[in-house]
């Protein structure tokens, strides 16, 4: 039983390693993912991974610079954006059992490289301003 305890601790530790918490997610990444997606981000997750590179290039990057939505399968969209050898995916993801959809912005530094998830989080449609 101790052993399990510890086993426990020490997974959770390394979680916190790797992540930040949601508030960390810089209004750079939100704005982009909305203007992508056309519909509130709600962050949930934001990953160590995210580098001040990242929010400038993010930041400055029109919405006209990101590819047209690809599908692949009936529950998953993604859009590309390639800057120099680094490039961004940002996946939108609906499971059968969700209402709303999930958001996952990827970066890979080169070509040859693994994807770094950079945030996560819900999109939930935007509310109408009453006039």
């Amino acid at each position: 039983m101790k052993a399990l305890f510890i086993l426990l601790l020490l997974m959770g530790g390394s979680a916190v390693a790797q992540t930040k918490t949601a508030t960390a997610t810089p209004p750079s990444v939100v704005t982009a993912i909305e203007g992508i997606t056309d519909k509130r981000f709600l962050p949930d997750t934001a990953i160590a991974a995210l580098s001040d590179e990242d929010e400038k290039l993010l930041a400055k990057e029109p919405v006209a610079n990101w590819g047209l939505p690809q599908e692949s399968g009936k529950d998953m969209t993604y859009y590309n954006l390639v800057i120099g050898t680094r490039s961004y995916q940002l996946l939108i993801t609906k499971s059968p059992k969700a209402v709303f959809s999930t958001a996952t912005l990827l970066r890979f530094a080169d070509p040859k490289s693994k994807p770094e998830m950079i945030a996560r989080g819900t999109l939930k449609p935007k509310e109408e301003k009453p006039k």
